[in-house]
């Protein structure tokens, strides 16, 4: 199954290349932490080396995928994901990730709310 949520090209290339870089990697996990940071929710990304049970896959090219488990996909129907240069620190970048279903965020922009995690 494939849930409605958009990777851009910037995305799509950094997560090919990450996977490229790393022997037997063949994706990424994107899964939602839950409790952690002041808005009680974090984005997190890991490669992976095996398709994890239970979860959704978007092909990004290069033989890579991107993973997200069947329990959170419901919070990221409609997400983008980007991968781009953050605009408040020179020289950094990053995966952005602007989510619909997100009631808030906190101060930092590290941590996210949902209505019903």
């Amino acid at each position: 199954m494939t849930i409605p949520l958009t990777l851009t090209e910037a995305a799509k290339a950094r997560i090919a290349a990450l996977t490229a870089g790393e022997p037997d990697s063949i994706g990424v996990k994107l899964w939602i932490a839950k409790g952690k940071g002041c808005g009680g929710n974090e984005y997190k990304m890991e490669l992976v080396k095996t398709a994890p049970p239970a979860h959704d896959s978007l092909p990004v090219g290069e033989g890579a995928a991107l993973y997200i488990p069947m329990s959170d996909s419901f919070l990221m129907f409609g997400m983008v994901i980007d991968y781009a240069a953050d605009p408040k620190q020179l020289g950094v970048e990053r995966f952005t990730f602007t989510n619909p279903n997100e009631a808030g965020r906190c101060g930092c922009g590290e941590s996210v709310m949902f209505d019903k995690a």
